[in-house]
């Protein structure tokens, strides 16, 4: 059985004018069972910054798998999912596809510097 399995580029930026994301994979169909990997090439990364992953299921709501640090570090909420991060590069690695995986992956990233104030 097949599966589609489909990456979207999600950007949201607040205050940064260098930080530049892309996506060079745009969809992929693999055999249930095997493995796949999505990659996000991220410049100017901060390095108080994330790089996110989400997955989205027709008719669901966004679920992010996990985030990985500027130096690579990752915190995984998904325990189907290994992060791959080599250079500018920021993916996620499905190690068995099955069914339940079907649907779009999403990378995001923004500025992380923000202020607080108490009302």
């Amino acid at each position: 059985m097949l599966i589609n399995l489909c990456t979207v580029v999600l950007i949201m930026i607040h205050g940064v004018e260098s930080l530049s994301l892309k996506q060079p994979q745009k969809f992929s169909v693999k055999q249930k069972g095997k493995s796949v990997s999505f990659k996000c090439e991220v410049t100017d990364l901060g390095s108080s910054n994330y790089v996110h992953w989400y997955h989205k299921k027709d008719g669901e709501t966004f679920k992010r798998l996990l985030y990985i640090s500027h130096s690579g570090i990752a915190t995984n909420e998904a325990k189907y999912i290994v992060s791959e991060k080599i250079g500018n590069s920021y993916g996620i690695k499905l190690k068995e596809t099955k069914e339940e995986h079907a649907g779009m992956y999403y990378c995001a990233c923004w500025d992380g510097s923000h202020s607080e104030r108490t009302l």
